[in-house]
């Protein structure tokens, strides 16, 4: 596995070829915005003749915006799109593998209406369904799915009826210059809402490519919204799928499995990659597979249409939550990517304080899934309208305060830093306590030595302490928690939401205190003796 750093991958080592595409790439930053697509009949071949096919992939975009960074926008994104198919003289099918309804500033009013509205001004081909898709509702969902101008996947996700979601398929075929297309897509499995019923995806995997290879097609592509060790495994699995194009991951990663590859592009469209297909009778599948990312920042240009719908929805925000207000100037920027979340980290430090203080805690937790902001804080004002985008689960993140033993504090923390919680959603960020952790050991044995206090005294077993952390993990076993002590507290927040703090507004409140100068306290309240 590795994570996907360069701007650019050759597409193949003939020269010719990466002459090609390099012009393609250089036409690329250089597009003009509102450019239409070439998608004449005319065959796309290299030039030993052989027929290629061209995939653009995104995955896990929750706004259609640039970020505050300069990273990413869905209307690069559509420009670069254009600018190869000029280049290449060939459609390029431009594919969403999962994760854009939800969560998002806007998701929070607007249920994903914006995203819908972006990609289909980007003139967005396929998309699969990723598991943030159902944080909506049944007929928001629903109603998502009618206003999409392009196809959705999924064939391991229903109904719990088991009828298809409306407009969802297994399977899709389409023709691009002679060769027959075949597109599948499956979802991860999770604890969904009881609206939603999901079977085994690798199940679902083999009838599809056989579906497929029964319909002729050409090529059959993956188009997926899963683990990465779930997609490597497909693909060493079944050799008639030469790629899979996969989401979920936020970090871009590439795994290369005896020319058959899986591939995932960097959230919120900060990079793209553009997968190339290339028929060779040699490879079992009956394809060469190449791919070249590119990073999407300034320099440029944007599609005219994908623009302004961007422009439209920016304006709603501030009529419906009111004018953006400064809580006080940050020195350096505030460094708070979902990558970096996913460990101890400054930002994470600066929520949980405010946490704790705010409702006068011993100790304050919060699973780092549940801080989507997914940006960079540049140095420079810090407002209201930023720390709402960091808290998008609205009901899922409002705060509980419980008693927990010293002992049972030890058994959440396990929780949260067991396999598959260390370094993913749910690592818990915390104020209060300081401890160490050898990610090396046993899930249920990481923690090493005592669990102390923010001021360095040790947390017997037997002691009780005050204890406030989200209701997601705390009252919904979100991330694999199991905190029946916050029992209580959970039965007062669901009769009386306001039993509950939005976690929101102790963080407003916390910064309104640090009198016009925000700062992030350093790290330091986790040891890991594994790095």
């Amino acid at each position: 596995m590795r994570v996907l750093r360069r701007s650019a991958r050759a597409l193949a080592t003939r020269a010719h070829w990466r002459r090609g595409l390099l012009a393609a790439a250089a036409l690329a930053v250089a597009a003009g915005a509102g450019c239409r697509a070439s998608t004449g009949s005319r065959a796309s071949r290299d030039a030993a003749g052989a027929a290629t096919v061209r995939m653009l992939l995104v995955n896990d975009v929750y706004v259609t915006d640039t970020l505050r960074d300069g990273s990413g926008g869905l209307p690069r994104v559509a420009a670069l799109r254009d600018s190869i198919e000029r280049a290449t003289g060939s459609r390029v099918l431009f594919v969403l593998a999962g994760d854009v309804l939800s969560p998002s500033v806007l998701g929070k009013w607007f249920a994903g209406a914006q995203m819908v509205d972006g990609f289909n001004a980007a003139r967005l081909d396929y998309a699969t369904l990723g598991n943030h898709e159902f944080d909506l509702s049944r007929a928001g969902l629903r109603a998502r799915l009618g206003e999409s101008r392009f196809r959705w996947l999924s064939a391991n996700c229903a109904d719990s009826s088991r009828a298809p979601f409306p407009g969802v398929r297994g399977w899709d075929t389409v023709r691009i210059d002679g060769v027959k297309i075949g597109v599948f897509g499956t979802t991860v499995v999770r604890d969904y809402p009881a609206w939603v019923r999901c079977r085994d995806a690798d199940t679902a995997t083999t009838a599809l490519v056989d579906t497929l290879v029964a319909e002729r097609a050409d090529l059959i592509v993956g188009l997926t919204h899963r683990w990465i060790w779930d997609d490597v495994r497909t693909v060493e699995q079944e050799t008639r799928v030469p790629a899979i194009l996969g989401g979920h991951e936020h970090e871009g990663q590439r795994v290369e499995r005896d020319g058959r590859l899986v591939v995932k592009a960097v959230s919120n469209s900060r990079t793209a990659v553009l997968v190339t297909f290339t028929r060779d009778a040699s490879r079992r599948s009956g394809w060469r597979v190449h791919d070249q990312v590119f990073r999407i920042g300034p320099g440029m240009r944007e599609d005219a249409t994908t623009a302004a719908s961007v422009r439209r929805w920016r304006d709603t925000l501030t009529a419906r939550i009111g004018p953006d207000r400064v809580l006080g100037i940050a020195p350096e920027p505030i460094d708070a990517v979902d990558s970096i979340s996913k460990r101890e980290s400054r930002f994470g430090n600066l929520v949980t304080d405010g946490m704790r203080l705010g409702t006068n805690a011993d100790v304050a937790l919060i699973n780092a899934g549940a801080l989507r902001f997914d940006d960079v804080m540049a140095a420079g004002p810090i407002t209201r309208h930023m720390f709402e985008g960091v808290f998008l689960f609205a009901d899922e993140t409002r705060a509980v305060t419980f008693p927990l033993t010293g002992a049972r504090l030890r058994e959440v923390l396990e929780t949260g830093v067991r396999l598959g919680g260390l370094g993913s959603g749910p690592y818990p960020q915390v104020s209060g306590v300081r401890f160490t952790i050898d990610g090396r050991r046993p899930s249920g044995s990481r923690i090493v030595g005592d669990v102390r206090r923010e001021d360095g005294r040790v947390i017997a077993p037997t002691d009780t302490l005050r204890v406030t952390f989200v209701t997601y993990p705390a009252c919904r076993n979100g991330d694999g928690y199991r905190i029946p002590e916050a029992a209580d507290a959970c039965r007062a927040a669901e009769a009386n939401p306001s039993a509950a703090p939005r976690t929101v507004d102790l963080v407003l409140q916390h910064l309104e205190r640090m009198n016009g100068r925000i700062v992030a306290p350093p790290l330091g309240r986790v040891t890991r003796l594994d790095r």
